[in-house]
């Protein structure tokens, strides 16, 4: 299982509180595809195709707890990936994009909001 780290004081500094939520899938929206952090992950979690496109992400929370310090998410991930042609140099097929999705799993410090984020197995 491949692990990343991530910053997420915002979050962090809001668990508990009614806008944990929004505030945990707005910083992670806001990281993007792109993300060195997350890249990595989405590109694992792939199944119809080999790229992620730098589209916007939509996450959604599966769930949340507090263990020993430490703030348990497991969330999905809506994500674009990039659907191409052939890739020969007169192939006219346009490079088009669908939707794939993922779960990720993550732990965040309270105290710092340094997390570690992976990609669920099942």
């Amino acid at each position: 299982m491949k692990d990343t780290r991530l910053t997420l004081t915002r979050s962090a500094a809001t668990w508990n509180r009614p806008m944990f939520r929004a505030t945990l899938i707005d910083e992670i929206q806001t990281l993007g595809a792109d993300h060195p952090a997350l890249q990595p992950l989405l590109q694992e979690g792939l199944r119809q195709t080999s790229a992620v496109a730098d589209d916007a992400l939509a996450v959604h929370l599966l769930s949340s707890r507090e263990h020993e310090g430490h703030i348990l998410v497991q969330f999905g991930i809506f994500y674009a990936i990039i659907i191409a042609g052939c890739s020969c140099a007169d192939d006219p097929s346009p490079v088009d994009t669908i939707t794939e999705h993922c779960e990720l799993l993550l732990d965040i410090d309270l105290a710092t909001g340094q997390a570690r984020a992976a990609l669920c197995d099942g």
